[in-house]
């Protein structure tokens, strides 16, 4: 049944949504968000990735709103311009970087274009795996946020996943009502963050910047960090893999990012009663 309400905004979360297991969007799901924008529907991304992660999905869809990167700590203009930012609390990443590496995991920092690190351990090269920026390498990472660098938010690796567990219960004791500890994508890193920043926060920015009402909006993301996100959107939409929270959050599941879930309800919410050639899927 037509909506009242047209979808003006798509916005699509990267990693396990827009692309599939190869990293990639598929041609299928290619197709449904280029005949959107065809249509005159604006389409952006929000990663919780740094944006140099993000540019050549701008390039690829020619992207010319603001995107949001960091899990919404960040949102930048297509061209890399930083357009509002939350970044975390300075001595609160520098506690959060001496708590982890005493326990043993690998600290990483977000700043505003990349990521800083002591080490390219096999933390880090997983970061590496999708498609974040080689970090600089730096000696001292307490040194470097007291003086000049700006930390947006920081992430926490180990590979052993039962004391990654273990270490979030801890650090949401540690940090309460301070930052918030987020686990989302890959299972050996925890995040710490600014206190009320999310996907969703940024995703309000964008509306107001651009002039679209939430209900014009549908929102797609396969993880916890982007719950807040999909909550505010006019349908959101939670990938067929999606943790249970996700799912029961969202007005509509989809299939996977390897079902071709973005594309499929792109056609049944956005593109219909038109949709797209499937023939060539």
């Amino acid at each position: 049944m037509p909506r009242e309400v047209p979808i003006r905004l798509i916005v699509a979360d990267l990693d396990g949504t827009l692309l599939n297991s190869d990293h990639v969007v598929s041609p299928f799901t290619e197709r449904a968000v280029r005949e959107a924008i065809r249509r005159g529907v604006l389409f952006t991304i929000a990663t919780g990735k740094t944006f140099p992660s993000a540019v050549d999905i701008i390039r690829q869809f020619d992207i010319r709103i603001p995107v949001i990167c960091t899990n919404g700590v960040q949102v930048f203009e297509p061209d890399g311009t930083l357009l509002h930012a939350d970044p975390i609390q300075r001595d609160y990443a520098m506690e959060a970087v001496r708590i982890g590496r005493a326990a043993g995991f690998t600290p990483v920092v977000y700043t505003e274009m990349g990521l800083l690190s002591t080490t390219l351990d096999e933390n880090v090269q997983e970061l590496l795996a999708h498609n974040e920026p080689v970090p600089e390498i730096i000696p001292d990472l307490e040194a470097a946020l007291a003086n000049e660098r700006t930390p947006y938010k920081l992430m926490l690796m180990q590979r052993d996943l039962d004391a990654v567990a273990d270490f979030q219960v801890y650090l949401e004791e540690v940090f309460r009502e301070r930052a918030q500890v987020v686990r989302s994508g890959l299972a050996s890193l925890i995040e710490v963050m600014p206190l009320g920043v999310t996907k969703g926060t940024a995703l309000s920015f964008i509306l107001d910047h651009v002039g679209i009402a939430p209900e014009e909006t549908i929102c797609f993301g396969d993880n916890c960090n982007d719950l807040d996100m999909i909550r505010r959107a006019g349908i959101g939409v939670a990938m067929g893999h999606s943790p249970e929270d996700l799912r029961k959050h969202a007005d509509y599941v989809t299939g996977t990012n390897d079902e071709d879930g973005v594309g499929h309800a792109l056609c049944k919410f956005v593109l219909s009663p038109d949709g797209i050639d499937t023939a060539k899927s």
